[in-house]
């Protein structure tokens, strides 16, 4: 069986650090250009193989070289790649500009993955039937997600969406309603429910109103703040660990990776939001996206480090 099934993107990224932000209009040298390995979906699928779990992800990539390049690195990470039928799309591109607190902005270019379709969810339904936790993100076509996820839920895998970028307008109760949980920014939950949170414990309430459109459970992540979450009967919020900031590009994704992993490990609700806000905060320390996801080594190391009275949460 395995563990973490992902649907999702992948993209070749191209990652400039600056020194500061530029102007309209005004060029900047870049003290460092770096290319990787990104997408939300290919970045989640690393952040939970590199933990140990054992991951399988459907994804669009193009015939280019950029593919190839990605599958590469995928199966380094020992992420084991169901690749849609080769398509005349390119590969899917993201290009990345890091400010000097570690701030970004980022432009995609979706390509290929906006060619993965229901059709091939079909065609791997038994792989989604067989996993514990199935992942899915806003940066493929959603009819393919839904998909996805319906499979997913008539055979009891519990669904995580991270719904980013944030679909404008936001869907319908109706399309919220197909997964378990789901893990929007502040930003995301605004969008959906109108009221932006800016607190922890706005963020907790956050995610109890939005259990009323739809999901069964919401956990609002609130970047170096930390997180509030309401699923099942557990409900709460944790502060994110102070850390050295350095790249904030992969604490989302590799939020949701470590979630899945602990989840799918038999962890508790508050456990493993625990563990993932730790694993998110690490990965916040190092550049890149995909590469800079913790090992449950470095995970584990981090924790001892911090000690456990920082690990307290609120829980009711």
């Amino acid at each position: 069986m395995t563990d973490v099934v992902v649907v999702g993107s992948i993209n070749v990224d191209m990652t400039s650090y600056l020194a500061r932000w530029p102007g309209v209009g005004e060029t900047v040298t870049a003290i460092n250009t770096r290319i990787g390995l990104g997408g939300k979906g290919a970045n989640q699928a690393v952040a939970a193989a590199r933990l140990d779990s054992s991951v399988t992800m459907i994804g669009a990539i193009g015939s280019d070289s950029f593919g190839q390049d990605a599958l590469d690195r995928l199966r380094r990470a020992n992420v084991h790649l169901i690749p849609a039928p080769a398509q005349a799309e390119a590969t899917g591109m993201a290009f990345i500009d890091v400010g000097p607190e570690g701030g970004n902005i980022i432009r995609l270019a979706e390509g290929a993955n906006q060619t993965l379709s229901p059709e091939h969810i079909d065609s791997n339904a038994k792989t989604i039937a067989k996993a514990k936790i199935l992942l899915v993100q806003n940066e493929v076509p959603i009819e393919t997600s839904l998909r996805a996820a319906e499979i997913a839920r008539a055979h009891d895998v519990r669904v995580i969406m991270d719904p980013a970028p944030a679909p404008v307008p936001f869907w319908s109760k109706d399309v919220l309603q197909a997964f378990d949980v789901i893990t929007p920014n502040a930003h995301e939950a605004h969008l959906i429910f109108g009221a932006l949170p800016q607190t922890l414990c706005e963020a907790q309430r956050a995610a109890e109103e939005l259990r009323d459109f739809g999901p069964r459970g919401a956990i609002v992540t609130m970047g170096g703040l930390g997180v509030g979450w309401s699923i099942g009967t557990s409900r709460g919020s944790m502060a994110a660990p102070t850390v050295p900031t350095v790249d904030t590009v992969a604490a989302g994704d590799c939020f949701n990776g470590a979630l899945a992993t602990f989840l799918a490990q038999g962890a508790e609700i508050c456990d493993a939001i625990q563990r993932a806000v730790y694993a998110a905060a690490l990965a916040t320390t190092r550049h890149g996206a995909a590469e800079a996801t913790p090992t449950a080594n470095e995970l584990h190391e981090f924790g001892t480090t911090l000690g456990s009275n920082i690990l307290e949460s609120s829980r009711v």
